[in-house]
């Protein structure tokens, strides 16, 4: 599991590089178009839609390509306070609510295999989400679904935590939560808990202080 971390870190750490890359070859085109004198028409980009945020969508450093004015045309953009996009990843079919009386708490597990799947390391990026039922300090059903955000280029961690919060979730276990998640939980009004990667759901579970 740490290794499959490790290639997932080195893999972000890559697509960082490349970036890099195309800005600082960005810059050089820049210099020597502003040393040769050329003259280039200003670039009006058309004024996106705007999108009202939703309770659930939290406040923070947006990522892309903004438009630049000027000379350059194309220019390049990364930041700026506001809502944070939609999720980018694969919608999930919605879920029945939990019924009256019940509890229900979601966690990000490695394998389907029940109350013996294993806590995932990873949260947006969990092969599998589990949902648990209780009642009565009794666990009444165990859904496993499959995480369809785990493969999405960007956006996985959002979106999984959308379909966790309209799941009807008020709870949820993890190994780790980015600021963007942890930000939508509290919105929504989830309990967070966090716990050691790998262990089995039911002693999370009991970790967690939701079954004795």
């Amino acid at each position: 599991m740490l290794e499959d971390y490790k290639r997932e870190l080195e893999r972000e750490i890559e697509n960082l590089r490349e970036e890099l890359k195309s800005v600082e070859e960005e810059i050089d085109r820049l210099k020597k178009e502003i040393e040769s004198g050329e003259q280039r028409p200003e670039v009006t980009a058309p004024t996106p839609p705007y999108m009202p945020p939703q309770y659930w969508m939290p406040f923070g450093y947006g990522y892309g390509y903004g438009w630049g004015r000027g000379r350059g045309g194309m220019g390049w953009g990364r930041g700026g306070m506001g809502p944070m996009p939609p999720a980018a990843g694969p919608q999930q079919a919605p879920m029945q609510p939990p019924p009256p009386g019940v509890k229900r708490v979601a966690a990000s597990v490695d394998d389907n295999n029940g109350l013996n799947s294993r806590i995932s390391i990873r949260f947006g990026r969990a092969p599998f989400i589990a949902f648990i039922d209780i009642a009565d300090n009794e666990v009444k059903s165990v859904q496993i679904l499959p995480n369809q955000a785990a493969a999405a280029p960007m956006g996985a961690g959002i979106s999984t935590a959308q379909f966790i919060i309209s799941s009807g979730a008020t709870e949820v276990i993890g190994t780790q939560f980015g600021p963007n998640v942890s930000m939508a939980f509290e919105q929504a009004n989830l309990r967070v808990h966090t716990v050691e990667p790998g262990i089995p759901l039911s002693e999370a579970l009991r970790k967690a202080g939701l079954l004795r």
